[in-house]
């Protein structure tokens, strides 16, 4: 019988042999190439015009066998030309580098690098085209749009595979050439190379080559922690990277002995008081990393507890530093040494979010190994996790109670005949400082938007009885007249400051939210970037039931945390209208596919699988949030997880549907029932242990950590712990709101002679500073004198656009006639502007009624305090008559500095 030949087997047969043909071609380029490599002598050599030529025919090769026959000879022809094209040479030359690199070197190496770049772009864009993949969702540079695949996976054959894997290299090859660039520029922005290997995590999360790549960029960042991170992602990954574990294991030998050099802290030094903020940093930072070495590796190091304590004691100091404004950020270097010499002087959101992921995954490698540390690392999480909604709750607390009202209800004004003798008794008032004036209108008017607005809100502010009408002038001093009583009552020492005001505080946040605008609330919502890591520490709860229903029973303080957290995130989001792009179908349970920034991050861990099933990875590629329905979709988040306190009978969480509010059933009877216990008893926490390669050279009292008994009594005691830093944290806020106002007015003297006080009273976030439009007039005529109010216009002019709601100008409406006064018929121009800024102080003190100590106006001539510049009047009657503090600007911002240290 005849045999027949398939034509198909006869062109793949003869397509082997050229492929054949062609690697044997690639093989002997690349040994002419090492040869020619080994007698380079210097830099340059590697760019001879022979090279050049053999390098490019070697890339040309290995790109045609490549698509030729991807199958049998893709990888190693991807491999060779990575290597000996691009790799080879960056290597040799850092090898012949002597002390650094001259400038036609360094023209010579970035011309190969950007080369390699061009290459890999187009290699990525032929492999689309080829294989047709989907790159929109993964790469932010140009591609292709490819049409979907309605066989689905079906058509994904072995070549297919290859093209995916071989694309997920390119990524890597773009992020390593991005690093050397950075390494022969010597530039510290690690912006480009980190973008490729997020591209190369965002297409193979599975792969845990970037991570190991990204802790070697990140090698010197905020005290190896940066690096520590991407390291242990990286051996969390299916497909990790074997040496990353040494990389690892050299970090934490590094730490190790910097804390031996740390002087040995007693139980009742101070030693903490004198710390900088960048030492104390330095040490909580240490102290974490040698936790987690302990931890992560599962050594046998017993009286671990102490070094718990210490470091949970440096994390509750670290978080009430906050960023100052000449800081830039965390800066790498190129030691451990200098590193920690310039180490930040405040934790930020993301090195707080590394943290909280650093814990999730040592807990993960510990249960995977049924260690049992894992009850002591789920106490010590639960207690930051406590630090962080802490955290975040007061400044919550804090944006809601400074932030400004509303505007006052109309409807709910008294009858309008009272409010037409009230505008009668202004328009007297206002004819009266009018008259007998012989200077020009322009010097002494107000601002046009002042005349023109006349709201009936600004009526309100006066009191409504004709009979009081009447009043004294301020003459040296003194405050003349019957009706001084807002004086004297503003004068009266607050007494009530303790702990019952922290409740208070409480239900007056709760009442403000009400009634606050949605949109005003979710600003304040987005601005707490803490929030992410929260986020993430949810999750894991909702996953890890155990040690959640173990926190329910050991620490009910952590649960009343919990639940006034969610109250205040629970606000309405219902209305379409303001969040279009969240209520885009029919519905709103439709949130739970976007998946969050930090769910994007977390993307990959079999820990958190369950929390990321139902997520559409696409919509984070395909829509781009804003920062405002980016936090709505959180709130959503925070709500589903109310809904899984409801279902946890041991939390004892209820839902009050007639308040809309989580109630929690341990009420204040338990709180000060816990506060008695922690006060009466001693803590079992003794002097810091020095913890080194594994071993205590100071021990405490045995707790055992094997039995069911130990877990309990660490889990009570770690309670107590973040227990009383909550109390403490408490105390302070309490102390620090009695003596420093939250609104806080400026006149022209502060802006000019002392603008970098103002701008660290801005940066601080805790007050609403605010300018007079009388004071930008003021500013606007002294311009063309002195260049320091040019350069205040200039600074408030930018700090208006930007837009900030702790610093504002004043608004129309904000101000209001004086009581008991007679306004002077002597129009004095230095004396007017100085009346229309107390007008403004004292509608905003108006705003609260009973308060004390609401606004303060800071001046910059101290003279003024003494009357010293004019005889006839008294800034300081005026101001205390309004019910106004008036203090030096030099002698609050000491307060200020003082009050932030005593907090400390």
């Amino acid at each position: 019988m005849k045999k027949r030949f398939n034509s198909v087997d006869i062109n793949q047969k003869h397509g082997n042999e050229l492929s054949k043909k062609l690697y044997k071609t690639i093989t002997d380029l690349s040994k002419r190439l090492d040869d020619a490599r080994c007698c380079t002598r210097n830099i340059l050599d590697l760019f001879s015009p022979n090279s050049l030529i053999q390098r490019r025919k070697l890339g040309e090769y290995c790109e045609r066998l490549i698509f030729s026959d991807p199958v049998l000879f893709g990888r190693k022809a991807e491999e060779l030309l990575w290597r000996k094209v691009f790799y080879d040479v960056v290597s040799t030359a850092k090898k012949l580098k002597k002390a650094n690199y001259s400038d036609d070197e360094v023209s010579n190496l970035m011309n190969h690098i950007y080369s390699g770049i061009g290459f890999y772009h187009h290699m990525i864009l032929k492999l689309q085209t080829s294989f047709k993949l989907n790159l929109q969702t993964v790469i932010d540079f140009a591609t292709q749009t490819i049409e979907k695949d309605t066989n689905g996976e079906s058509n994904k054959d072995a070549s297919f595979e290859w093209a995916e894997q071989s694309l997920h290299q390119c990524l890597m090859y773009l992020g390593d050439l991005s690093r050397y660039k950075l390494e022969i520029s010597g530039c510290l922005d690690a912006a480009t190379p980190t973008r490729y290997y997020m591209q190369a995590i965002a297409y193979k999360p599975e792969y845990g080559m970037p991570y190991n790549q990204m802790g070697t960029l990140a090698m010197n960042q905020n005290c190896h922690l940066e690096a520590v991170y991407h390291y242990m992602r990286c051996l969390s990954c299916k497909y990790s990277f074997e040496g990353t574990i040494n990389n690892l294991n050299s970090l934490f030998e590094k730490n190790s002995k910097y804390i031996e050099q740390l002087p040995q802290e007693k139980e009742d030094s101070k030693c903490s008081a004198l710390l900088s903020k960048s030492d104390h940093i330095k040490r909580f930072i240490a102290r974490f990393l040698l936790l987690i070495d302990i931890w992560y590796f599962n050594k046998n190091v017993p009286k671990v507890y102490n070094l718990c304590h210490l470091t949970f004691k440096d994390l509750d100091e670290c978080l009430s530093y906050i960023k100052s404004s000449s800081e830039n950020g965390d800066i790498p270097t190129d030691s451990f040494e200098t590193n920690f010499i310039n180490s930040p002087s405040y934790l930020s959101s993301e090195t707080l979010f590394r943290i909280s992921v650093i814990c999730l995954l040592s807990i993960a490698k510990l249960q995977s190994n049924n260690s049992p540390q894992v009850s002591t690392i789920a106490a010590f999480t639960l207690a930051v996790y406590s630090q962080l909604i802490q955290n975040v709750t007061a400044h919550i607390e804090e944006s809601v109670l400074n932030y400004p009202l509303a505007e006052l209800d109309l409807n709910s004004v008294k009858k309008s005949k009272c409010r037409n003798k009230i505008k009668l008794r202004r328009r007297k008032l206002n004819k009266n400082v009018c008259e007998d004036s012989e200077t020009s209108d322009d010097d002494l008017s107000l601002s046009s938007s002042d005349q023109s607005f006349i709201s009936d809100q600004e009526d309100l502010l006066a009191d409504s009885t004709d009979d009081e009408i009447e009043g004294g002038d301020i003459i040296n001093g003194n405050a003349v007249g019957d009706k001084t009583h807002i004086s004297k009552a503003w004068e009266q020492p607050n007494k009530n400051t303790d702990k019952n005001e922290v409740v208070n505080n409480k239900e007056e946040v709760f009442k403000k939210v009400k009634k606050m605008d949605v949109n005003d609330m979710i600003e304040i919502i987005s601005e707490e970037t803490l929030l992410q890591s929260i986020k993430i520490l949810n999750d894991w709860l909702m996953i890890d039931t155990s040690v959640f229903k173990s926190c329910c029973i050991n620490t009910p303080s952590l649960l009343r945390q919990i639940t006034y957290l969610l109250n205040l995130l629970n606000i309405n989001l219902d209305d379409k209208r303001h969040f279009p792009e969240i209520h885009n179908s029919s519905t709103i349970d439709n949130y739970a596919k976007f998946p969050l920034p930090e769910d994007v991050i977390m993307r990959g861990l079999d820990f958190l699988s369950d929390s990321h099933k139902n997520l559409d990875w696409q919509c984070f590629s395909t829509k781009t949030l804003s920062l405002k329905n980016e936090a709505v979709i959180r709130i959503f988040k925070f709500k589903a997880f109310g809904r899984y306190l409801l279902s946890i009978t041991e939390a004892g969480i209820t839902f009050d549907d007639k308040e809309n509010i989580y109630v929690c059933k341990s009420g204040d009877k338990e709180l000060k029932k816990e506060v008695g216990e922690l006060i009466s008893q001693d803590s079992p926490v003794t002097t810091e242990g020095q913890i080194i390669n594994g071993k205590v050279k100071e021990e405490i009292s045995s707790i055992p950590n094997n039995s069911k008994g130990g877990q309990l009594i660490k889990m009570k005691h770690m309670g107590q712990l973040w227990l009383a830093s909550e109390v403490s944290a408490l105390e302070n806020r309490v102390k620090g709101r009695s003596s420093l106002s939250p609104y806080l007015v400026l006149d022209a003297d502060a802006l000019i002679k002392y603008n970098f006080m103002v701008k660290h009273l801005v940066h601080t976030r805790k007050f609403i500073v605010l300018v007079p439009n009388a004071v930008v007039s003021v500013l606007d005529d002294l311009k063309r004198e002195k260049p320091e109010a040019r350069d205040a216009i200039r600074w408030l002019e930018a700090q208006f656009h930007k837009g900030n709601r702790f610093f504002r100008s004043q608004r129309p409406q904000e101000r209001a006639l004086i009581p008991f006064i007679k306004y002077p018929k002597k129009r004095d121009k230095e004396m007017f502007t100085y009346i229309q800024i107390i007008e403004c102080c004292y509608y905003l003190s108006e705003q609260q009624k009973g308060a004390t100590n609401l606004v303060t106006l800071l001046i910059g001539n101290q003279n003024l305090l003494t009357n010293g510049e004019n005889k006839e009047f008294s800034y300081v009657g005026l101001a205390q008559t309004a019910g106004i503090t008036i203090e030096s600007i030099t002698q609050f911002y000491a307060k200020t500095k003082k009050a932030t240290k005593d907090n400390r």
